[in-house]
């Protein structure tokens, strides 16, 4: 399946598919550069509200934007078109994906909850 199929601003699945997900790993992402302190949790990881991300704009699936772009965490920024987390999250929202299977579908069981025991750590 052609990239251009995929656009990102029309999607915004993977800014709303775990809330465990956007944390702040780098120094750049801790820094002044990083996402502003009022998005961040004390335990480092950005403001989720449920699962979504709270810089997330707009509805996944249709038209989408992060509001910190240019100061978003390294996760977001490796979180790449067509990357096994962009497919994955796509999947969960029923959104269009290349028939390909992805390296990290072995990590949830068939219903879509996760295969880890851990469970999700703000639930």
């Amino acid at each position: 399946m052609p990239s251009d199929l995929f656009d990102c601003n029309r999607c915004g699945a993977c800014c709303s598919y775990l809330a465990d997900w956007p944390q702040l790993t780098t120094a750049r992402d801790r820094g002044p550069d990083g996402p502003p302190a009022h998005m961040v949790t004390e335990d480092g990881y950005m403001h989720c509200h449920g699962d979504r991300c709270s810089a997330l704009v707009g509805e996944v699936g249709g038209r989408t934007g992060c509001s910190i772009y240019e100061r978003r965490p390294q996760v977001c920024r490796d979180c790449t078109i067509e990357s096994p987390s962009c497919l994955v999250a796509r999947r969960a929202f029923g959104l269009v994906v290349p028939e390909q299977r992805s390296s990290l579908d072995d990590l949830f069981t068939p219903d879509g909850s996760s295969g880890s025991s851990a469970g999700n750590r703000r639930g």
